[in-house]
Order: C-alpha cells, then sequence, then structure tokens
C-alpha cells in the first residue's frame, strides 16, 4: 500500500458531515418502501456483529451492494474457501434485494447489512471482526470503513471492479474526492483494460491496477453448465419452432415488445416468445396474459406446460410463473431480450450471451459492462422504441447466418473472461 497519500480535504469533510447524513435519512422512510425495509433490517445489526465476532475474527470481508455485486462474489468466496486453512468470510450487504439473496443463497459465515457509513459504525465492526482484508465488489466503497480500514492497516481491495466511461466520478467536481478514496486501496481488480485506463489516466490514481476479469462470468458459466437438460428447457425445446425469450421484464419492457409481437409472430409462423417477467407474481403474471390476449396471442404458463406432452398451440406465449428457471430456459432460447434496461439499468445479459443467443436490450446499460461489450462485438443491440425491437428481431430471425455469428460472438464475450476468479482470488491472496 503506498505510504502516503495525501490527506484529502473533501474526504475530510465527508467524514465530518456523513454522522449528520446518516441521522436525517429515516426522516425519507415515508416515501421509500425500499429505505424503510433497509432500515429495519439494520435494527440490531450491531448486537449481532458481537455475536459473530469469535467466528469472524481474522475474517476476509466481502462488501457486495445488491444482487449483481453478491453474484461476482460468490465464485470467488468459494475458491477462497476451498484453499488450505482459508480464513472466515463476512458478506455484508447494502440493498434490501441482495441481503434477502444473500441469505438465500449464503456463500459466507455471516451475512448482514452493512451499517450506514459514518466513521463509529466502521470502527465498530472492524474492531469487532478484525478482518485480515476488506473487499468491495464492483463500485459500492464507502469512504469512512476504507479510511477506518486504512487506519487499521487492514488491506482494502477492489474486486471485478468498474468504472463507465461516462461516470459521475470522472466528472470534474468529484474526480479529486474518488482519486483520494480510490488512492486509499491497496489495489483494485478491475473487469476490463478500458477500466483500468479509466482509473489511470481519467481518475489519475496511484494504486495499482489490474486487470483481472469479471467475476460473474465464471459463475455464469458453471451455472449455465449446470442446468444443461433440465426439464423447463426440455420442455420449451420439445415444443419445437424457435424461441424468442423476453427475460427478466418489467411493465415497460413489457411495454416495448407486446405492440409488436403479433405482427412478429405473424411474419415468422416458427416463433414462440417466452416472457419471463422480473417478478412472476400471480397479479403480475395474470395482467401479463392478460396482455398479451388482447391482442391476439395465446398465452399460458409454464406451470401449466411442464407437466404436459403435448402442443399447446400455434403462436402461444409462454409466461414464466415462477423463478430461479430463466438461466436454464435460454438453453432453450434463439434470440434474447433482457429487461431492467428502461429503468435503474439492465439486468443479465451474461446468461443469454454464454447460450449463444444474441442479446437485445433497452438504452439504460451503464451499469453493466459486458452489455458494452455486446455491443461492440455486435452481439448486443439496442432498442429504444417498439418499432425499433420489431425491426432488430426480424432481421435477426430472416438471416439464419447474422444470427448464428451473433449468438457465437455472444458467447465467446463471455468465454474471454473465464479465469476472472482464480486471477481475482490471487489478487487478494497476495494481500493477506
Amino acid at each position: 500500500m503506498p505510504d502516503g497519500p495525501r490527506p484529502s480535504r473533501l474526504l475530510a469533510l465527508y467524514r465530518a458531515w456523513s454522522p449528520a447524513g446518516a441521522a436525517l435519512l429515516p426522516l425519507a422512510r415515508p416515501f421509500s418502501a425500499k429505505l424503510r425495509a433497509g432500515l429495519d433490517g439494520r435494527r440490531g445489526l450491531f448486537a449481532r456483529a458481537a455475536a459473530t465476532a469469535p467466528l469472524l475474527e481474522g475474517c476476509v470481508w466481502f462488501h457486495a451492494s445488491s444482487v449483481g455485486e453478491y453474484e461476482q462474489a460468490r465464485p470467488v468466496i468459494a475458491a477462497l474457501r476451498a484453499q488450505p486453512g482459508a480464513p472466515p468470510i463476512a458478506v455484508t450487504h447494502f440493498s434490501p434485494s441482495g441481503y434477502h439473496y444473500g441469505l438465500r443463497r449464503p456463500c459466507g459465515d455471516h451475512h448482514d447489512y452493512l451499517p450506514l457509513d459514518t466513521p463509529r459504525a466502521a470502527a465498530c465492526l472492524l474492531d469487532l471482526w478484525r478482518p485480515r482484508a476488506l473487499v468491495f465488489v464492483k463500485f459500492d466503497c464507502w469512504p469512512n470503513l476504507v479510511l477506518a480500514a486504512r487506519a487499521r492497516g487492514v488491506p482494502v481491495l477492489l474486486a471485478a471492479g468498474t468504472l463507465q466511461p461516462r461516470s459521475a466520478r470522472l466528472r470534474s467536481g468529484l474526480r479529486p474526492f474518488f482519486r483520494a478514496l480510490f488512492d486509499r486501496f491497496t489495489a483494485l481488480g478491475v473487469c476490463t483494460d478500458g477500466d483500468r485506463q479509466r482509473f489511470v489516466n481519467g481518475l489519475g490514481i496511484a494504486t495499482d491496477v489490474t486487470v483481472t476479469g469479471d467475476t460473474r462470468a465464471d459463475q455464469v458459466i458453471r451455472r449455465w453448465e449446470a442446468s444443461a437438460g433440465g426439464p423447463a428447457a426440455r420442455r420449451l425445446s420439445s415444443l419445437g419452432r424457435r424461441r424468442l425469450v423476453l427475460g427478466s421484464t418489467w411493465p415497460r419492457d413489457e411495454a416495448l415488445w407486446l405492440p409488436v409481437l403479433p405482427a412478429l409472430t405473424e411474419r415468422f409462423e416458427d416463433l414462440r416468445v417466452v416472457v419471463a417477467p422480473h417478478e412472476p407474481e400471480p397479479r403480475r403474471v395474470a395482467d401479463l396474459a392478460r396482455g398479451l390476449t388482447r391482442r391476439g396471442l395465446a398465452a399460458v404458463r409454464l406451470s401449466e406446460v411442464l407437466p404436459r406432452d403435448d402442443d399447446v398451440g400455434a403462436g402461444t406465449c409462454v409466461i414464466v410463473d415462477s423463478v430461479g428457471l430463466l438461466a436454464e430456459i435460454y438453453h432453450a432460447g434463439t434470440l434474447a431480450y433482457v429487461g431492467g434496461s428502461f429503468t435503474t439499468g439492465v439486468h443479465n445479459t451474461l446468461e443469454p450471451a454464454v447460450a449463444s443467443l444474441p442479446v437485445l436490450f433497452g438504452p439504460v446499460i451503464h451499469n453493466a459492462v459486458e452489455a458494452g461489450s455486446l455491443v461492440d462485438g455486435g452481439a448486443g443491440f439496442v432498442v429504444r422504441r417498439p418499432a425499433e425491437a420489431l425491426a432488430a428481431a426480424a432481421a435477426l430471425l430472416a438471416q439464419p447466418d447474422r444470427l448464428a455469428a451473433a449468438g457465437a460472438a455472444a458467447r465467446e464475450v463471455v468465454l474471454a473472461q473465464r479465469g476472472a476468479t482464480e486471477k481475482t482470488v490471487a489478487l487478494i491472496q497476495g494481500c493477506l
């Protein structure tokens, strides 16, 4: 670790004012269900941390803010735990979705929320757990925690880090703050050489930056291999035809596609549409079924299809009404659209890509470096309006050679990241 990042006035101001910000945050409770859930979940956090302190002393502490970051952390944690004399693992999450996802799929010795970022809270957890290293995943790096770890001589690392070209961290007013923050890290492992260039040249940091790759790719490859031959993929494939998979959709994604599905399925009579809502609650599934029916498209639920051994009718749309099947369903796909890209950001584009599917998505892809890589490789396509969605899907479906080439390029984007876990583990172990 460099001995001496210079004192930063901006970091000092953040440290001084952060307790007031944390104290005022509960005033916003009435306006956000997500905030209420997060604040409620943090009740008793320090008592839980104290109770687990004997188990976690000398741990490697991973902070994975939400679901995507946790998926990037999981293969690294599994590889660390497989090492002889592996240290305990603590995992913290910021968002309620990440916390509950982690509880359902635990890979650490302890999962909990990260407390709000104040000097006192950061010092408390560090003094309780006495970690051997603190690893932030992707970009959710909290300044007071970084400062407190550095003051205690705890190595601070970034795993599967990314810095997008239009990131607010690169703006002139914020750049000095984030430069000072990342100069207090021991090492950064980033997804691509473009990320490395932006950290080194754009942000101007002096910390060592290594391209280790996106660890989520290893997780996606393993899940894809494990899901081969699953019942949902087998059943959908047995129905024949080609399949457009609309994965992890929200209402705005469905508003993009529902108006054009009748024309698309009329033009391509061999096309079946599989729609997987991001949250397939009964009401959402029923609303989606009604929307498809109003447009003259027969819709059945996947739970109705799976037990049967007959065709369910020409032109049928299949609605996925349970969670956990999407990676398997992509095995049966021909072309994919991934939702979320009209709101906070696109969902997992690696899962359809590793299945050799060209991938369509909306305009908000700043959160996913792999989506940009798919676009650059001719395997990903941004669609903003129904007419664009229709044109992009039709162009690929009408040219099987082009569709196959785009699918192969999509898979290569994922396979090029293979080995990121081993590189990231090596980076962490070099600092222990």
